[in-house]
This record gives structure tokens, C-alpha cells and sequence, in this order.
């Protein structure tokens, strides 16, 4: 009489199987509305060292296209306004902000960045060097917005 070992192996597929079960479906991505940026910047402007902006789209010219502009605008003291401001774009990056352009005129840094169809149009006023203050905006506009004449200006980058 001849003695034999059977052996059974159970799984979910053989190894190269094309049959395998699905991986899981990613989470869905959540929309990246204006609050969702205004709220981005004031946090990371927090983060870098600036103090509380002005979250207000003040201008002259009413309409519609305030629903789709997240400004911030504040005052930091000199002493570490423009490392404030680095820090700040710094922070932007690493959270997926990518620099479009940077450069700078006269007394102004300017920085912008892009990010799921917006852009944000950052600026350092340096002024004369003189005064403890220095002005800040961060100002991101979504990419489908119609910004009046008026209006243009204090958003986008000169270049």
C-alpha cells in the first residue's frame, strides 16, 4: 500500500492573477472653494508669522466676483515682515501652492502661486524702509473669475 501527503493551499488568487479583487476606490477629492482657500491662507500666514489680515474684498466695484476672490491683507511689524512673508510662501508650497512666477520692482516682492484653479498673487510691500509697519496681501482669485477693471490691478501680478 503506497502513503502520499495531499496538501491544500487556499487564497484569494494565484500569484500574476488578473482576477484579483479591485484595489479600493481613492476618497474623493473635496471642493476647494473660496472659503476653503480663504481659510488656507489665513492659516498658513498665521503659521508663517503674520498677524490677523483683513479678509474683506473691499473695492469699489460691486458684482459677483466676490464670490470667487479670497483676500488677505495685513500690516506685520518690520523687524520680520519679509521673513514672515517667506515662511508663508514657504508654507504654501509644501501644501501643493506651486510658484507660477516671482520676481520683484521697486519696493514690492511679488510671488504667485497656482493651485486646483486658483491663483494666488502674494506681495511685500517693503515701502521707504522707513516705518515699523509693512503691508502683506495674499490675494487668490479662482481661475474662472471676471474681475473688473477697477479691480484688476490689486490682484493680479504686473508681469
Amino acid at each position: 500500500m503506497a502513503a502520499g501527503l495531499i496538501t491544500l493551499t487556499a487564497g484569494c488568487g494565484l500569484v500574476g492573477d488578473a482576477g484579483s479583487a479591485p484595489a479600493p476606490s481613492p476618497e474623493p477629492t473635496p471642493p476647494f472653494t473660496a472659503q476653503t482657500v480663504a481659510d488656507e491662507i489665513a492659516g498658513f500666514a498665521r503659521a508663517g508669522g503674520l498677524p490677523e489680515g483683513d479678509t474683506s474684498a473691499s473695492g469699489p466695484a460691486k458684482g459677483d466676483w466676490r464670490a470667487c476672490v479670497a483676500p488677505w491683507t495685513g500690516d506685520a511689524p518690520a523687524a520680520g515682515a519679509a521673513d514672515a512673508f517667506d515662511a508663508t510662501v514657504t508654507r504654501l508650497r509644501q501644501h501643493d501652492w506651486e510658484i507660477v512666477s516671482s520676481h520683484a520692482e521697486q519696493d514690492i516682492t511679488y510671488r504667485t502661486l497656482s493651485k486646483r484653479g486658483w491663483m494666488l498673487y502674494a506681495r511685500y510691500h517693503d515701502g521707504d524702509g522707513s516705518g515699523t509697519l509693512r503691508t502683506v496681501s495674499l490675494n487668490a482669485v479662482e481661475d474662472s473669475c471676471r474681475l473688473p477693471g477697477k479691480v484688476l490691478g490689486d490682484y493680479e501680478d504686473p508681469v
